[in-house]
């Protein structure tokens, strides 16, 4: 649910804090920018964390985020977690008139060219994406300021196991994680010689705790409507085993219907991405997460339901049931 000025998501994340979250994080979709957000707010806070889930690699050179990060992790003491990813070929091409290419490359070439820059302060790499030859002056990033990249398909994930600190999933389910993500995860990791146990999995879920779940699943499936019309979603959705959801889904929207569109996800697809209902039943989700494998299960306040009071009070039903990223 989008905070509607930017002291609203400052509450939020203040009340995050209070309530003991570790983490917060950031989208960068199509509303504010996410290092931007941060480093508004971060300076309010004490202790917790945040991450940017994620920003766009299209969106800026690999040495000016590098730079932006570094402000960003010295500021907060090091309580930053740099979130990036490649984002989706229709929103890139259309919103950036950037050309969308070769991802898994782009993103090798990327990672290295910050890795560098974080742990020497200096660069010099020629990628067939992105190159950068630069070094910095007067001014050092934390050396080991975490790298976590937004995963979805097996190249992406054995990518990110090689050479990222952890990864952030979206509408990922536990039989995704399980089956796909932790597996690939660890083909990357040990090509670095490295464990997977020593990466982070910051799977993130919609959000809608309360009494009538009914309700609440109806309003997960009205956020879901955009977000299944974007082909690496897609691509998660049916790899977790819903392909005839989608089906019924794409026929409403051919219809230009909307109910019928939201009434082909079923209950089963929505409990299975998203988490609602009781502490008892929100509880269920996120255990689910964890035993496939996530060790920071994130979640995403949803509101306009019935038994929805405010954020800060899902939020705070959602910490009880053992959310760790707000």
């Amino acid at each position: 649910m989008t905070a509607r000025s930017i002291g609203d998501l400052e509450a939020r994340v203040l009340a995050a804090e209070e309530l003991g979250y570790e983490a917060c994080g950031f989208p960068q979709i199509a509303g504010r920018d996410a290092m931007m957000t941060v480093a508004s707010i971060a300076p309010k806070t004490k202790r917790i964390r945040f991450a940017t889930g994620i920003v766009p690699i299209w969106t800026r050179t690999p040495v000016t985020l590098a730079q932006e990060a570094g402000v960003i992790a010295e500021a907060t003491d090091g309580r930053f977690m740099l979130g990036i990813g490649t984002g989706h070929a229709p929103l890139i091409e259309s919103w950036h008139g950037t050309s969308f290419t070769k991802p898994v490359t782009a993103m090798r070439d990327y990672v290295t060219i910050l890795r560098s820059a974080f742990r020497d302060a200096q660069v010099s790499h020629d990628g067939e994406v992105f190159s950068a030859h630069f070094g910095f002056l007067g001014f050092r990033p934390p050396p080991e300021l975490p790298i976590l990249i937004g995963a979805l398909g097996p190249k992406m994930l054995q990518l990110a196991g090689e050479l990222a600190d952890g990864i952030v999933l979206w509408l990922s389910s536990p039989s995704h994680i399980r089956d796909i993500v932790m597996p690939n995860l660890a083909i990357g990791a040990a090509r670095a010689g490295r464990s997977v146990e020593d990466l982070e999995v910051f799977a993130c879920l919609f959000a809608a705790p309360g009494p009538d779940r009914a309700s609440a699943r109806d309003a997960i499936r009205r956020q879901l409507f955009a977000y299944l019309q974007l082909p690496f979603y897609r691509n998660m959705v049916a790899a977790s085993g819903f392909v005839d959801d989608l089906v019924a889904f794409d026929a409403g929207v051919a219809q230009q219907d909307l109910p019928q569109a939201l009434a082909g996800l079923s209950d089963a697809m929505i409990d299975e991405i998203a988490t609602t209902g009781s502490n008892d039943e929100v509880a269920a989700t996120i255990d689910a997460f964890v035993r496939a494998g996530c060790t920071m299960p994130g979640v995403g306040v949803v509101g306009g339901y019935e038994g929805y009071e405010n954020a800060a009070r899902s939020l705070g039903l959602l910490k009880e049931a053992g959310a760790l990223v707000g």
